[in-house]
């Protein structure tokens, strides 16, 4: 029986590439495809490898939503570890079994964190040198979904649908709330300072706070899930007013006038807000949003 799962969450014509995901065959490894489609036509570019390969389960799912996708494919995970993997990540038969070797050695996780590099060698993110638990993780410190393993054969939370790339209002921010709420859960969750895949380029969402409303709205709204809504509020309110402006305007632009700072501050405070008002508005289960089991999807 197979060990891990590696977990592909696509959408439309973005089937083709997943399929440059799959390693060689390995009794030790198989796939999950959970394959959102908005049009039939979609269901007609999946790859013959990802249909007649017998480690491969593809899920066809009408729908859009990357949490809603992530939810489709935990839910039909068959082996006692996944990799929460993009449809561009690439992995080694190296990559794969180190992850296992780090649950087998350490019983006591139930999540773990790692590394992921682009392929010039760059890292996604700066990383910490050291493992340490997620409870007493460095300020500042955030994880996406394809640093991410885990254990299947445990309660875990689910991807809470109202975040992520597809949903209506919140376009990021998924993966910290699924780590927050494993962890209150009770789950251990560990961060490892171990490579695990390859990614095309530096895509992290943090960079387009400035240009992208949705991600603003999704940081407020996280601040909400995270933290009483009180303390969410005053994050919100010191987030606004200590911005590092540079990270605002491009390189090539003139610097920006006292005027457009402030509009700058007000707009970053006006969608925060929106977003920690949508979600206490927008309850997933009766007013209860912040205790989701996966089943419930």
């Amino acid at each position: 029986m197979p060990i891990i799962s590696i977990l592909i969450c696509t959408l439309n014509d973005r089937i083709r590439q997943a399929a440059n995901v799959l390693l060689p065959p390995h009794e030790d490894i198989c796939y999950v495809v959970s394959f959102q489609y908005t049009d039939d036509i979609f269901l007609t570019m999946v790859p013959d490898v990802l249909r007649s390969r017998a480690d491969v389960t593809l899920l066809p799912l009408p729908q859009t939503g990357i949490s809603a996708n992530r939810n489709n494919a935990l839910k039909h995970c068959a082996t006692h570890l996944a990799i929460i993997a993009d449809d561009d990540a690439q992995y080694h038969l190296a990559d794969v079994q180190r992850i296992i070797h780090t649950f087998n050695s350490h019983p006591e996780v139930d999540i773990a964190c790692f590394q992921a590099f682009t392929k010039a060698g760059e890292p996604l993110r700066p990383y910490a040198n050291h493992d340490f638990e997620y409870h007493h993780r460095p300020r500042g410190t955030y994880f996406c979904s394809l640093e991410i393993a885990l254990r299947i054969d445990l309660c875990l939370p689910a991807f809470d649908t109202r975040f992520g790339l597809g949903a209506p209002y919140l376009s990021c921010g998924e993966e910290e709330v699924f780590l927050h709420q494993a962890s209150r859960y009770g789950l251990h969750v560990h961060y490892y300072p171990i490579k695990i895949c390859t990614i095309p380029d530096l895509h992290t969402t943090g960079r387009r706070f400035f240009c992208d409303k949705r991600v603003r709205r999704s940081k407020g709204a996280v601040f909400y899930m995270l933290h009483s809504a009180p303390m969410a509020l005053l994050r919100i309110l010191y987030t606004a007013a200590t911005i590092r402006l540079p990270e605002a305007v491009d390189i090539g632009k003139e610097p920006m006038s006292p005027s457009s700072i402030w509009k700058l501050r007000y707009t970053c405070l006006k969608d925060m807000l929106d977003g920690f008002f949508y979600v206490l508005n927008h309850p997933l289960n009766e007013a209860v949003a912040e205790e989701i089991p996966l089943d419930f999807q």
